[in-house]
């Protein structure tokens, strides 16, 4: 099937939409932790340390009326180009880590949070907003609870009652029996998965195939109906 090119963000309380128009630039700025430091029989030498975080900055165009625009690409569009960037300027005022992923023959995905974000418009162009999006990587560092069993016998309790059944949601595995398709539409159908151990990255709830998969490394899959997936 037709690969389908295309942004895709997610934000702090779960909003995930598509740029409208897939950008004319995408650069990842992947550092290592250098410093230098000098030794008398050598002189100055490099200490490579971890790597530091990746910056992603995404540069094109947002519509003011998308929807009337001839070079929208997205699959979903918003009607008004202002809701995008507000949509994006509430992310960064959160404080909080979302996700993207990138579609295509070029998948990229990630937790991320909106380090910087800048728009506005150029040569008296009232219709186009111009953009360019910083998006960094997000390591999770908050602490972790351990819990210290005391040392003596303790009578058993009775046995818990069965929990409740997982829900599946953003970054769940789980075993894919069905067709792949091009968008949460159901249009452009493709390949069967059989038996596939998958990842779920984006989730349109009310669409007729509400979840996007991807290979457990990252790579894009397609879209798959609720009936084709069941937890691992």
């Amino acid at each position: 099937m037709a690969e389908h090119y295309g942004i895709y963000l997610t934000t702090h309380d779960n909003k995930t939409f598509e740029l409208p128009i897939m950008p004319s630039e995408i650069s990842v700025n992947r550092v290592m932790d250098v410093s230098q430091n000098t030794v008398i029989t050598l002189g100055e030498i490099d200490q490579i340390g971890k790597r530091k975080l990746n910056e992603t900055t995404i540069e094109g165009i947002i519509p003011v009326l998308p929807q009337k625009s001839h070079l929208r690409t997205a699959s979903s569009i918003w009607a008004n180009g202002r809701d995008y960037i507000g949509t994006i300027e509430n992310w960064q005022s959160s404080q909080k880590p979302g996700r993207y992923v990138v579609t295509g023959s070029r998948q990229m995905s990630g937790r991320v949070t909106v380090s910087s974000f800048q728009w506005g418009m150029k040569d008296g162009n009232s219709s186009e907003f111009y953009f360019s999006l910083t998006i960094r990587e997000w390591r999770d560092y908050s602490a972790k609870k351990i819990a210290i069993k005391p040392n003596k016998t303790t009578p058993k309790k009775p046995a818990a009652r069965p929990a409740p059944p997982k829900k599946i949601g953003i970054g769940s595995r789980v075993i894919v029996n069905g067709q792949l398709f091009r968008d949460s539409y159901g249009t452009g159908g493709g390949l069967t998965e059989r038996n596939a151990d998958r990842k779920i990255t984006l989730i349109a709830n009310g669409r007729s195939k509400p979840y996007h998969v991807a290979l457990v490394n990252g790579g894009a899959r397609g879209w798959v109906s609720a009936s084709s997936v069941r937890l691992k």
